[in-house]
């Protein structure tokens, strides 16, 4: 073999070794790409299913990771703005007052956090944006109780009207609706006092309420009427959406 041929050999066999060694470095920051994302919290998504449990489920692959059996009944889950943590607002179904509490789940391995008792008759939850709040609403107290995310304690109640149910949050969290299905209104709460501001009759019992961002307006079920209140909460202004059947859930 000529000079020229074995030094164009040479070259040929270190192009592919640089190849091959920057194929299987790029292989390996992949693969640890991957298993951060697999290890990331928010890769998962819950549902709660039956009277007792709630299944996590795998974002990535949608199979069941595992099964999360709950003390009571669940009514509502939300999972905290950083992911890490899983709410449960459950009914204890063998209080005659119907008494109930939140469970705080760590995401990443199922283990319970802490048990926090609240009002009677827990229904709704929500993460206060931006602010180490959360807000569940209990039904047979007519209140809010307004909840330390961070240490886990009940700060104190807020006042909203007759069986309140679902909430909402303005998009810059100052301003929380609530749908109160016992007296057919919404109580607008004001974030930065916790009190409430007013109230606003939207019609027969609303039993579910969201915002949409884009307008600000506020869209309530009003399930014995069967339509949609379109809510200017600025103006106070309300138009309905007819419909043919009982609404129960909204959401945009």
């Amino acid at each position: 073999m000529s000079k020229c041929k074995r030094n164009n050999v040479i070259l040929a066999l270190s192009l592919l070794i640089v190849f091959l060694i920057g194929a299987f470095t790029t292989m390996g920051y992949r693969a640890k790409s991957l298993a951060k994302e697999t290890r990331d919290p928010r890769n998962y998504y819950f549902v709660i299913t039956g009277e007792k449990t709630i299944c996590k489920i795998d974002s990535v692959t949608n199979q069941i990771v595992s099964r999360i059996n709950v003390e009571g009944r669940p009514e509502d889950i939300r999972v905290s703005p950083d992911g890490k943590t899983l709410a449960v607002v459950v009914l204890n179904i063998k209080d005659e007052d119907d008494n109930g509490f939140i469970l705080f789940y760590n995401v990443q391995n199922d283990k319970l956090v802490k048990k926090l008792q609240i009002g009677r008759h827990p229904s709704r939850i929500a993460f206060v944006p931006n602010r180490n709040y959360i807000m569940v609403t209990n039904t047979k107290d007519n209140d809010i109780s307004l909840i330390d995310s961070e240490n886990y304690i009940v700060l104190q109640p807020i006042s909203t009207g007759r069986r309140p149910k679902a909430l909402c949050l303005s998009a810059d969290g100052k301003c929380c609706y609530v749908a109160n299905t016992g007296e057919d209104t919404i109580t607008v709460v004001d974030m930065e006092n916790f009190k409430k501001v007013k109230k606003l009759r939207v019609g027969r019992y609303p039993t579910d309420i969201s915002l949409n961002k884009d307008s600000g307006n506020i869209m309530v079920t009003l399930s014995k009427e069967k339509a949609v209140a379109l809510v200017n909460p600025r103006r106070s202004g309300i138009q309905k959406v007819n419909l043919t059947d009982i609404p129960k859930n909204i959401c945009r």
